[in-house]
């Protein structure tokens, strides 16, 4: 069987992880990788080709030049190629797997309904316009039951043809990991608050870096950032008017990054918006108490999936906002902190949440995921 995978690029982000590792546990005879770009980052086992068209994110009518001239390019490798299915990750691949590919399997990742706001107006009704015509024609696998949700409730459509197959953390291969020797900025034993993700407007580091400044003020501490994107210089900026710079470390995008999770002692996810945030059960993986923010998608289903929070704190959802570092913190970002605050304070509840968190991830099994993934390559291959 051949199965080829399309996305943009396999750096710096959860679907290009889990795109990275199907490619090494799904056990296909052949598997070709297909990315608009090449850029350094997870490893991949099959062959890879890149198109060498990169995204242009500066102009609307660029993006549109350029997704033209992805499809055709793709369709000119799906004719050379002739495989039995494509599986594609993120927006725009999926847009080009239903167009060009006669069994197309889609993955969303996001709650795409919550991100709409990032587009402009035209952008986001040419969007869900889009979707609600080509994803009727695939098979949709959705990471989480809230993106299920979405896309049914908000872009109508039908359950049938939408497959929820959770995100899978590997513990063992996580921990061992985790013990690699690391050289850590911080050694002068405060406690190290860590969060980890795309420096990316859907991620919202900044509103962390305004709690964490009121945290400082009240208890020695440090926070450490691991990941980069377009916000890096901001957040830097941020990190300077606050007054924390000296107490803030941008690790950037690591290979390893669970050497340096397991060295620190809370972990804070602050997205806006998330589908299945694999950061989250990572941290968790790292045994870190977490606390993320109770944003649309799905890290309710992770804390709190019976309504009680019993593996981890949920602060409320920041409204995405920029302010500058002399705007005092907002209602959210003050809950955030505070949380911050009762999680430093109290060792018997991170003990407990470290405790819960481990047990929370026999939920998100590798072979129950793989299996999954497995049944629906095969039964798109053979429709």
């Amino acid at each position: 069987m051949k199965v080829i995978f399309l996305i943009p690029h396999v750096s710096d982000g959860g679907a290009e992880k889990i795109a990275s590792e199907l490619s090494f546990t799904l056990g296909i005879s052949e598997i070709l990788l297909v990315v608009f770009q090449q850029r350094q980052g997870y490893a991949f086992q099959g062959r890879l080709i890149s198109m060498d068209l990169p995204i242009d994110r500066h102009s609307v009518f660029g993006r549109v030049g350029g997704f033209i001239r992805r499809t055709y390019r793709f369709r000119r490798i799906l004719r050379q190629e002739r495989p039995d299915c494509v599986v594609s990750f993120m927006g725009e691949a999926n847009f080009i797997n239903a167009l060009g590919s006669h069994r197309p399997i889609l993955t969303v990742h996001n709650h795409l309904s919550s991100l709409s706001n990032s587009r402009g107006r035209l952008e986001s009704k040419l969007f869900s316009l889009l979707l609600r015509i080509l994803y009727r024609r695939a098979t949709v696998v959705a990471v989480s039951q809230a993106v299920k949700e979405d896309l049914v409730g908000h872009f109508g459509l039908p359950e049938d043809r939408i497959v929820v197959i959770t995100t899978a953390v590997d513990v063992q291969e996580i921990q061992r990991k985790a013990a690699e020797e690391a050289t850590c900025p911080w050694d002068d034993g405060a406690p190290v608050i860590i969060t980890a993700g795309r420096l990316h407007p859907q991620k919202g580091q900044w509103h962390l870096l305004r709690a964490f400044a009121a945290v400082r003020k009240k208890t020695l501490c440090r926070l450490a950032i691991l990941g980069s994107g377009e916000l890096k210089d901001y957040l830097i900026g941020l990190a300077r008017e606050l007054g924390v710079e000296k107490d803030v470390y941008f690790l950037v995008w690591q290979e390893n990054p669970f050497k340096f999770l397991s060295r620190a002692d809370v972990f804070v996810l602050p997205s806006l918006s998330e589908g299945l945030p694999l950061a989250l059960l990572e941290a968790m993986a790292c045994r870190l108490p977490v606390i993320a923010t109770d944003c649309p998608g799905s890290s309710r289903e992770i804390i709190a999936p019976n309504g009680i929070e019993e593996f981890g704190i949920l602060a409320p959802a920041a409204d995405g906002t920029m302010r500058g570092g002399e705007v005092p913190c907002t209602e959210e970002e003050l809950a955030m902190a505070d949380a911050i605050l009762r999680m430093l304070g109290d060792a018997v509840l991170r003990q407990k949440l470290i405790s819960a968190g481990l047990a929370r991830l026999r939920d998100f099994d590798r072979e129950r995921f793989l299996e999954k993934y497995r049944r629906v390559i095969q039964s798109a291959s053979c429709s």
